[in-house]
């Protein structure tokens, strides 16, 4: 690979960390050996409402919070397929865990369109810098020489507590027009409220970030519809174009896949190793045909979640190569498939509680966990049933649609 300018030369610390591409199957097994590691701290990490200190550094040294990062700067580059398989595995052990590996991938995707000079500043230092966001916007954001001020507060920045940098959604002004994108900051830049207090996913640490005129450049600034366009692939060719906003969200499905399977797994074990049953008219819950539906109903529900994630991020991981981004209806559809998915996965949940009883709502059993990470996480504002049937149906039917970068 030839290079022009030194901003556009391979840092070489990133340079001496790239030694080979890491296939996909490698990260899953990687993904699931790690994924015993979270959950021996799990309890830790729901009691600090935020990642256990062990569970970080065990995703760290997996090169997990790498998974989007560019490979030139000593990163993975993984496609969306790896993403999403990755969360899943980890998810088994530790939903907050998976969550913060699928937020630092998609805060990746998003450092990774801005300049090679902001690139660099971010990755040459600390490769394996830990990036999370928010992208709703809030805040004021007042231009001034050179770039923006930014005052205000983000809430729910998921991994806050652990990163280098942040994403800030805001709207700037662009020609007397809003224009909604997002402003990279150093952490140590804000102040971290501690306003995380949740029924699931508390490990997530997802707090709130306050700044009072806060500066920020102009190249740290990108807008959604630059990412929409494709700036990433015409200022980095050779690298695979971020198919907004799908290749975010859907690692974020991964975990709710996850936790779902990982809850099958419970109660398959449980029933099969013996459970007694409270009805008089079996001695073994197993034996009961109503509990045998259940169980089967969940784990054909999780099958669908998997089949639907899996297809739509194999089809943006294959626009991504090509540099093109699909078209309305297909971005409408592949945005159903991951709501779909997400809520599969809640569904199947639900009916393995039927199943498992109202035991499993005790403080100490890991199902009790299960159903409130899926119920928090199932409810993500980008993972809206609701919101994604009526895109998809009006895209069907040919409705018009207020224009926005996001779909």
């Amino acid at each position: 690979m030839t290079h022009g300018n030194s901003r556009d030369r391979l840092p070489q610390s990133a340079a001496e960390a790239v030694t080979e591409t890491v296939t996909e199957a490698q990260l899953v097994h990687v993904a699931r050996e790690t994924a015993s590691v979270v959950a021996a701290h799990v309890e830790q990490t729901e009691q600090q409402r935020t990642l256990a200190e062990p569970s970080a550094k065990a995703l760290r040294e997996a090169g997990l919070f790498t998974l989007g990062t560019p490979r030139r700067y000593g990163g993975h580059g993984a496609g969306v397929r790896t993403a999403v398989d990755v969360c899943a595995e980890l998810a088994a052990g530790c939903a907050s865990s998976s969550w913060l590996v699928g937020i630092t991938y998609g805060a990746a995707l998003f450092a990774s369109q801005l300049p090679d000079a902001v690139r660099t500043s971010v990755w040459e230092a600390e490769p394996d810098a830990l990036l999370c966001g928010a992208a709703n916007p809030s805040g004021s954001v007042t231009a001034v020489p050179g770039g923006l001020e930014l005052s205000g507060r983000w809430s729910w920045i998921s991994g806050i507590d652990h990163a280098a940098w942040v994403l800030l959604g805001i709207v700037r002004e662009d020609r007397g027009r809003p224009e909604r994108g997002l402003a990279l900051v150093p952490a140590s830049d804000v102040t971290v409220s501690d306003t995380w207090h949740m029924a699931g996913m508390r490990g997530t640490g997802s707090r709130t970030a306050l700044a009072q005129q806060l500066f920020v450049p102009d190249e740290r600034f990108v807008s959604f519809a630059e990412i929409a366009e494709g700036i990433g692939v015409d200022r980095h060719p050779g690298e695979a174009r971020v198919v907004f906003p799908l290749s975010i969200n859907l690692p974020l499905v991964g975990t709710g896949v996850g936790i779902a399977r990982g809850a099958l797994e419970l109660v398959v074990r449980d029933l099969a190793g013996g459970k007694r049953s409270v009805s008089p008219l079996h001695t073994y819950t197993a034996e009961a045909a109503p509990h045998q539906m259940n169980v089967a109903q969940a784990a054909t529900l999780i099958d669908t979640a998997r089949l639907h994630v899996r297809r739509a991020a194999d089809e943006i991981d294959k626009a991504a190569r090509e540099g093109r981004r699909p078209d309305l209806e297909t971005r409408a559809r592949l945005r159903m498939d991951g709501s779909h998915a997400m809520r599969c996965a809640r569904d199947a949940v639900s009916l393995l509680l039927d199943t498992a009883g109202a035991g499993s709502f005790s403080d100490d059993s890991p199902l009790q966990r299960a159903w409130r990470d899926i119920g928090t996480a199932s409810r993500h504002a980008a993972l809206s049933v609701e919101t994604s049937r009526e895109l998809y149906g009006r895209v069907l039917l040919g409705r018009p649609l207020p224009h926005t970068d996001v779909v």
